[in-house]
């Protein structure tokens, strides 16, 4: 047996109707090339920071809290900067920003036409002014690539003997947890 009986058929009860049929393809393909066409250099651009920091953010959680089997839980992205702690320590510092970066990452992933400015950064803002400060930067993803950095800097788990410098040094950071 074939995979698709019957087209034959289909074809024939569709041939008086083929003008129109044909002319609504090709309107309908028209808007097709023109969403492929869009340039999606952003879009790349802004999902690599997001996997990029997610996988500091799985180190980071595994390290510091001893989660073995991370990846069993399928926590999301969210759920997962979440965890990182909102006082007294480097990731508190940086994960404001993870979450606005997941809510810009979010509006990509649903819109082929999103983009996006630095007004619009918030937390990312804030952690570029101080640990880039005096950097200009052209643009939004630009600061976001710039964010990436700082926020996979400040996951990294310190080794032991810098752990409590880092503590001591952070003690007095606390982030705002009300939602983007």
């Amino acid at each position: 047996m074939r995979e698709i009986a019957g087209i034959e058929e289909v074809v024939q009860r569709l041939l008086p109707h083929w003008d129109a049929i044909e002319a609504h393809f090709h309107q309908e393909n028209e808007r097709f090339v023109a969403l492929f066409a869009h340039d999606h250099d952003l879009l790349g651009r802004i999902l690599k920071c997001h996997l990029i920091v997610e996988h500091y953010l799985d180190r980071y959680l595994s390290e510091k809290l001893g989660l073995q089997h991370l990846e069993d839980a399928r926590l999301t992205f969210a759920q997962k900067a979440r965890l990182l702690p909102t006082a007294g320590s480097a990731a508190s510092f940086v994960k404001p920003g993870i979450l606005r970066l997941n809510a810009i990452r979010n509006r990509f992933g649903h819109n082929l036409r999103a983009d996006v400015h630095p007004g619009e950064l918030g937390a990312i803002n804030e952690v570029l002014e101080v640990a880039r400060r005096g950097v200009e930067f052209p643009g939004a993803v630009e600061r976001i690539e710039a964010f990436t950095t700082v926020a996979c800097t400040w996951l990294v788990v310190p080794p032991a003997h810098l752990e409590q410098v880092f503590a001591d040094a952070f003690a007095q950071v606390e982030v705002d947890e009300r939602p983007l």
